[in-house]
C-alpha cells in the first residue's frame, strides 16, 4: 500500500493533470498514491463543463491516482467524503470554519477556496482506478471579477505559504482519511462529513427547478445524493445539478 504523494510528478505546464493521469494510465500501470502536480494548467477541469481558473505558480493544482479496489462501484461517493475531509483536515491547521458545499466544493465563509473533480474507471464489479483532481487556492491575491465567490488562503491568512510544504501536509491529511476508508471506518467518515456539510441541519433557501424553496439538509444517501427536508417533513433526494444552494441564505 503506497502513501499518497510517495511518487510525485512535477510539471511546469499541462492541459490538465487529470488528463495527464489518463494518458499515463492508458500506457500502463500507475502506482497508487501517485501525485501529478502542475504549476499551470491550460485547460484545468472543473465539474461538468466548468474550468478551474488558477494563476501560474500560485496555487495547488494536482491529481492523485488511486486504486480503490476494496470499494464496490456503488460506493464511489465514499471517496468524495474521504478526500473532502482530508482537505478540511489540512485547512484546519491554518484556518477555522472550512466546510464542504455539496457535492465537491470547499468553502470558507461562503467563499470557494477549493474544488474536487473525481473520475472513476469501473471494470465489472471492481472500482479499478480513480483519478482525483484537486485545486486549492493558496497564494493567489486576485480573481476574475466574475468569480465573486472565490477566495484564497493568502486572502484569509495575509501571508504566503510554501506550496511544496503545503502539498506535503495536504497529501498526508488525505492519506489519513483514505486509510480510514480502507479500514472500513465508514461510520466515522459519514458522521464527520455531515458535520462538515454546509447547511447541515440548518434552514436554508435552495433553487429547485428555477424556484426558491426552503429546506434543511439531512445528509446524503449511499449514492451521494443530497437529502433535503422541505416544509411538511417531506424529505426529497437530489442528484447533482437538481438543486443549488443560494449562498448567503
Amino acid at each position: 500500500m503506497s502513501k499518497i504523494g510517495g511518487v510525485l510528478i512535477e510539471l511546469e505546464e499541462v492541459d490538465s493533470t487529470n488528463l495527464y493521469a489518463e494518458r499515463m494510465l492508458s500506457k500502463g500501470t500507475v502506482e497508487e498514491g501517485t501525485v501529478i502536480l502542475a504549476k499551470y494548467q491550460t485547460a484545468g477541469k472543473g465539474q461538468g463543463k466548468n474550468r478551474w481558473e488558477s494563476l501560474p505558480g500560485q496555487n495547488l493544482t494536482f491529481s492523485i491516482v488511486l486504486h480503490p479496489r476494496f470499494l464496490e462501484p456503488g460506493q464511489q461517493f465514499h471517496l468524495n467524503k474521504a478526500i473532502s475531509l482530508g482537505i478540511l483536515d489540512f485547512l484546519s491547521g491554518y484556518i477555522d470554519g472550512a466546510a464542504i458545499k455539496w457535492p465537491n466544493d470547499i468553502m470558507v465563509d461562503s467563499k470557494k477556496i477549493g474544488g474536487i473533480l473525481i473520475q472513476h474507471v469501473v471494470e465489472g464489479e471492481i472500482l479499478e482506478t480513480t483519478i482525483v483532481g484537486i485545486g486549492i487556492n493558496i497564494n493567489q491575491t486576485k480573481f476574475d471579477h466574475q468569480l465573486t465567490h472565490a477566495a484564497s488562503m493568502f486572502q484569509i491568512l495575509h501571508q504566503e505559504l510554501k506550496l511544496k510544504e503545503a502539498l506535503g501536509l495536504l497529501c498526508k491529511a488525505i492519506d489519513g482519511r483514505y486509510s480510514q476508508l480502507r479500514g472500513k471506518e465508514e461510520k466515522t467518515l459519514e458522521a464527520d462529513f455531515c458535520d462538515a456539510l454546509l447547511g447541515f441541519r440548518e434552514e436554508r433557501i435552495f433553487l429547485v427547478d428555477g424556484e426558491e424553496v426552503p429546506g434543511i439538509i439531512r445528509g446524503v444517501d449511499e449514492f451521494g445524493r443530497l437529502l433535503v427536508e422541505h416544509p411538511g417533513n417531506d424529505v426529497k433526494v437530489y442528484a447533482h445539478k437538481e438543486i443549488q444552494y443560494i449562498m448567503g441564505s
